[in-house]
């Protein structure tokens, strides 16, 4: 699934690609875009911002309207020059926006939607969420705050918890629980304010960094069974919270 890093990195790749350009088509080629009917509405806008909220991408279009999209876990954005090899099939393609030199392409995910920009600015969805630590005003205070709001939930599931803070994926998850020596598993009430804040400055620069430069932390996520890369115990893996997303720990040094 595209964790905040990733969904920050597409709105620069999207921005970049416009650079003031003008969409000259549009066109939605797979059957099952929600923008079938609608794609074409975009025609000779040009993109007045591209912004990250979490794991949700806002395009900003000139003439009041707005693409709403979430990658989920196989969606994402590409940006090609003509006669460039597509990393897919051009048929599969949910959003293709012609900008005459380059096209700008969006593939899947659960959430792809052209809305009017004061609708958007009122939908439940986005302003439920919590602060995303790739905002310039986030804090680690703000964010062990934020976490403090669900005492009795598991650290890992609260992390995953959008709307108490946004961006972080069972990626970042895993690896900053890690790096903090934090048992996944114990609820938000055992730790103190301090340790929490700890614990959201070392999320904050791992996201900080994958958006930079595009790499994750690789010590602990999909390692169950191999020796910790800290104490040489062995890892264990195990779903977590309502969704059974999986938690990688060791629980030798993050007991």
């Amino acid at each position: 699934m595209a964790e905040g890093d990733s969904v920050f990195r597409m709105a620069r790749l999207v921005e970049a690609a416009f650079d003031g350009r003008t969409i000259v088509s549009a066109s939605a080629p797979n059957p099952r875009s929600p923008l079938r009917q609608t794609a074409d509405r975009l025609a000779g806008r040009e993109l007045e911002v591209a912004r990250s909220h979490g794991k949700h991408l806002v395009l900003d279009f000139s003439g009041g309207l707005s693409l709403h999209a979430h990658m989920g876990m196989s969606g994402g954005w590409y940006a090609y020059a003509p006669g460039q090899a597509w990393k897919r099939q051009r048929r599969s393609a949910w959003l293709v926006m012609d900008l005459g030199d380059r096209e700008v392409v969006q593939f899947g995910g659960p959430t792809m939607r052209l809305v009017r920009k004061g609708e958007l600015g009122r939908d439940s969805r986005l302003a439920l969420l919590g602060p995303d630590l790739l905002d310039p005003a986030f804090t680690p205070e703000i964010g062990a705050r934020a976490l403090m709001a669900a005492p009795t939930v598991e650290l890992g599931e609260a992390l995953l918890d959008q709307k108490l803070v946004c961006g972080i994926g069972n990626i970042f998850k895993s690896e900053s629980c890690w790096a903090a020596k934090f048992d996944p598993w114990r609820k938000v009430e055992t730790f103190s304010q301090g340790e929490l804040e700890d614990l959201m400055e070392i999320a904050q620069k791992q996201l900080l960094h994958g958006a930079e430069t595009g790499r994750r932390p690789q010590r602990i996520y999909k390692m169950a069974g191999r020796p910790c890369p800290r104490c040489r115990h062995r890892v264990k893996s195990r779903g977590q919270g309502l969704d059974n997303r999986t938690t990688y720990w060791c629980p030798n040094c993050q007991s």
